[in-house]
């Protein structure tokens, strides 16, 4: 009989803890036929061998995509790999798990294997028409281009009101307040007029701080950033980081969904005090979170492209997230989180095995190394396409999606300018045929139609070639000249 300590260990098909697809379950070593028997597996394994401990596996029946990893039921018990700690069926449990304060109460946590980082998984954002077209105001949020709009409006009634008190003081000769308002409007685009004229100090104050602060500083920042966010490639997340993932979520735009409502990012959303936590937790105060029963069933709501779900690198869900395509992973706003092996309650080998860890750091990483960063297929490669723009975030040449929004704004002002145009001339042609009816309509007219008789009795031309209303313009054009030049 061996005189080396047992470790009774739980073991679950949950790569890449420990892969599923060996000849035989579990395989401890790394064999020929099993080169990647899972990157826990291999640790465990290791700092095992370092200990002289013998390994005795204690096997879940879950499928892979089917692990409890432990919840609290009530009564202090615990389900999953957590209630086989709790009630001594093993002392130990070859996965990797998050320290909680709740978890720590009921179990001993082993000195940190390694830092891992917590991902959003989320379906790529799809490019539409209405989209693209709001390329050419990305530089600036909408509550700026709203302050823009509010204060260009403030400035033009304090104009306004300025030029009509110097009309009222006889320094202007008319006071015209549309005419003000395009002067405001070409200011505003860097375009003065040299008609714009202040002749108070109050004015010129007002337009030297709108020339430098609104259509100065503003408008040449914009440039910058206009050019920069149209070379540079947007990608296609749907949010940058955690806190634009909050507030769509906020917005019940987005939902988020688990398979494991015990993970610890669930625990901490319901009592950690961090900031990130405090603000999502109003979020989904009224935009609750969506459980399903499995990963996969979580990776389908995140198909249909309005879900989110958060895993982290080194978990099943982000090797079966790889097996599927049009997935984006966002990680900006997360601090890493430091993974542990977990014992049952007053483990007495714990500080001989905390020991193990810190001893063999160097074949740990190189183990995380050879699982998550070497670039290994360790599970279905799908066949997705690939773009340009998901293949790098460099800067991109000027493509027509990136500027359409520009030349849409153009057209749109042109197309404005047209229609606007054919309406000015209907105006004045309609109140120019109106101004000769009521010529005609006039009884003072009487000697004009006579004149106009009598240009029909003395030219050879047919009455029907006649246009009388151009007789009459030309009628009124000659008395006017006479009497011009009959006034001394």
């Amino acid at each position: 009989m061996s005189s080396r300590r047992q470790l009774r260990v739980v073991l679950a098909r949950n790569p890449p803890d420990a892969f599923a697809n060996c000849p035989i379950f579990p395989t401890l070593d790394v064999i020929v036929q099993c080169p990647f028997p899972g990157w826990t597996v291999e640790v465990l394994k290791m700092i095992g061998d370092s200990l002289k401990w013998d390994i005795i596996p204690v096997v879940t029946p879950t499928i892979v995509g089917g692990l409890d990893w432990g919840t609290m039921t009530g009564n202090d018990t615990w389900s999953g790999v957590l209630g086989y700690l709790q009630n001594d069926t093993a002392d130990a449990a070859c996965l990797m798990y998050q320290k909680t304060d709740l978890r720590n109460e009921y179990f001993e946590f082993s000195y940190p294997v390694t830092n891992v980082q917590p991902v959003f998984v989320v379906r790529k954002k799809t490019e539409s028409l209405g989209s693209v077209l709001w390329n050419a105001f990305k530089p600036f949020t909408m509550d700026v281009w709203l302050c823009l709009l509010a204060s260009l409006v403030l400035n033009l009634f304090i104009m306004i009101a300025i030029s009509r008190v110097e009309f009222k003081l006889f320094f202007r000769e008319r006071f015209r307040p549309f005419e003000m308002l395009w002067h405001v409007v070409q200011l505003q685009l860097d375009e003065k007029s040299d008609d714009m004229l202040f002749y108070t100090l109050a004015g010129n104050i007002v337009l030297f701080v709108f020339a430098l602060l609104q259509s100065g500083i503003l408008i040449d920042l914009y440039k910058g950033m206009l050019l920069t966010a149209l070379i540079t490639s947007s990608g296609n997340n749907p949010f940058a980081n955690a806190d634009e993932m909050i507030k769509l979520i906020g917005a019940k735009k987005y939902h988020l969904t688990t398979n494991y409502m015990g993970n610890w990012y669930f625990d901490d959303l319901q009592h950690s005090d961090q900031a990130h936590f405090v603000n999502l937790r109003a979020a989904t105060a009224s935009n609750p979170v969506i459980p399903a029963a499995s990963v996969s069933a979580a990776l389908d709501l995140v198909d249909t492209g309005k879900y989110i779900y958060p895993i982290q690198q080194d978990s099943l869900a982000m090797q079966m997230s790889k097996e599927r395509c049009n997935y984006v992973y966002v990680s900006d706003g997360m601090p890493q989180v430091s993974s542990f092996f977990v014992f049952k309650k007053n483990f007495t080998g714990i500080e001989e095995f905390n020991r193990q860890i810190i001893m063999n750091q160097a074949f740990i990483q190189r183990t995380f190394n050879k699982y998550f960063n070497e670039g290994f297929k360790l599970g279905y490669i799908p066949k997705c396409e690939v773009t340009e723009e998901v293949q790098s975030d460099a800067s991109k040449p000027l493509d027509l999606e990136s500027i359409i929004g520009v030349f849409t704004i153009g057209a749109l002002g042109i197309s404005a300018s047209l229609i606007v145009f054919v309406v000015e001339i209907y105006h004045y042609w309609h109140m120019r045929i109106l101004a000769r009816r009521a010529r005609m309509r006039d009884p003072w007219n009487v000697r004009n139609l006579a004149r106009i008789a009598q240009l029909h009795f003395t030219t050879s031309e047919q009455y029907s070639d006649i246009d009388v209303m151009r007789l009459v313009d030309a009628l009124n054009a000659s008395t006017s000249f006479s009497s011009s030049s009959s006034s001394p």
